[in-house]
């Protein structure tokens, strides 16, 4: 999700069935592989953490959340597609900002895209330490450090084949919630369905935001989709009602089952109501899903660091290794916690900044694309902005 933005610009061959990406040459996607590209890029590990915020505020309330920020994420990926057709150059997003707000909006949004990285993979580092526990017993703290030590060691040797098994590993989440989300279905409790709790009427917000963000995938969609706009826009609707659709179905499942009991990792409560083999079967997928997120995220900041900013790979490695493991240490160790404030505040700024492009975008009078244009975007912008400063206002004073 976040890690997508640091990816270079790929060159583009005009009206060729294959087109230069990462390096290699492939096919153009049809609208069923590209749907296929965003919904991985969407749904990540941090799934996980969306059923434990929906148990606390109610199911009803917690869908209800799911669905209006799907929408809401579905729109701003829109706006961004849009200004992703009528760029010239093939640019991810920190491009996107540098053309149309200027150098300070590409130093802004760098800025906060290394935070969430080192936010996300510090995310992991914690993530691992308790599904590791859950799986194996012992300190979650210990199961954190031997974690953070092996996939350091595969960020500085730097293991390509992660890139590979990323993409398979995402569509294997996918299979894994609904294959949990099958078996939970007998197990779901009606006390667990009617309870509502409008007390943590906020609590979601954050949460939910950070694991639906795709922003950073929908530049590389249209890279493959080059010259094929009406499918371009088809598929982020498409693939943006998929993941309100599982998002949603995992949350009402799992907090169907384990209610009040919902864990920060929904896998590690599961066992418990539905039996072992769910358990360790969910547990083993979590722990490959994050470890392989860490990986690669950390791959994406040392790549950066390295081509961007000219520092040496080593010191890269150090970096991107060092800092998430200094905010570990330091004593940020809630998996939740820590997801809520990378959600509500830092993505909510940064989509803030992606409006802003589509603005600027909108006022330069390149939106020009018939074949794609978004009715009432207009009413759309002031909407999300609202959303999004509420959110991040919200967020925000939580932390005081």
């Amino acid at each position: 999700m976040f890690f997508n933005r640091f990816k270079k610009s790929e060159h583009v061959v005009e009206d060729h069935p294959l087109i230069q990406h990462r390096g290699i040459f492939k096919r153009r996607l049809s609208l069923l592989q590209g749907v296929a590209l965003v919904v991985s890029g969407t749904i990540g590990a941090g799934v996980l953490g969306v059923p434990f915020v929906v148990a606390k505020v109610g199911i009803l309330v917690g869908c209800i959340y799911i669905v209006t920020l799907g929408l809401l994420m579905m729109g701003l990926n829109l706006l961004i597609g849009e200004v992703a057709t009528c760029t010239r150059r093939e640019l991810q997003v920190i491009g996107l900002a540098r053309e149309y707000l200027g150098a300070w909006g590409a130093w802004v949004m760098t800025g906060f895209i290394y935070l969430m990285g080192a936010g996300v993979m510090t995310v992991y580092i914690i993530g691992e330490g308790t599904s590791l526990s859950a799986l194996f017993g012992g300190d979650p703290f210990i199961w954190s450090i031997v974690f953070f030590a092996v996939a350091s060691v595969c960020v500085f040797v730097g293991l390509r084949m992660i890139k590979v098994a990323d993409l398979f590993l995402s569509i294997g989440l996918l299979l894994v919630i609904i294959i949990i989300s099958i078996l939970g279905a007998p197990y779901i409790s009606s006390t667990h369905v009617e309870f509502n709790n409008f007390a943590y009427l906020l609590l979601p917000y954050g949460v939910i935001l950070f694991s639906l963000s795709s922003t950073g995938v929908i530049p590389e969609a249209h890279t493959l989709l080059k010259h094929k706009d009406g499918l371009f826009k088809k598929t982020i609707i498409i693939a943006s009602f998929i993941c309100i659709g599982i998002y949603s179905l995992f949350a009402f499942v799992v907090v169907g089952v384990t209610g009040s009991h919902t864990t920060e990792i929904a896998t590690v409560g599961l066992g418990n109501v539905i039996g072992n083999s769910v358990f360790v079967f969910g547990n083993i997928f979590a722990v490959l899903a994050m470890g392989t997120g860490f990986l690669m995220g950390g791959m994406a900041l040392r790549d950066s660091l390295t081509w961007d900013y000219r520092i040496r790979p080593i010191i890269s490695s150090l970096l991107v290794c060092i800092i998430p493991f200094l905010i570990f240490v330091a004593g940020l160790r809630s998996f939740i916690g820590l997801i809520d404030v990378i959600g509500g505040v830092l993505v909510s700024i940064d989509l803030i900044f992606v409006v802003f492009i589509y603005w600027r975008a909108r006022q330069k009078g390149v939106l020009n694309n018939k074949k794609y244009h978004i009715h009432h975007a207009l009413l759309l912008v002031p909407v999300l902005l609202l959303a999004l400063a509420v959110g991040a206002v919200y967020s925000v004073f939580k932390l005081f």
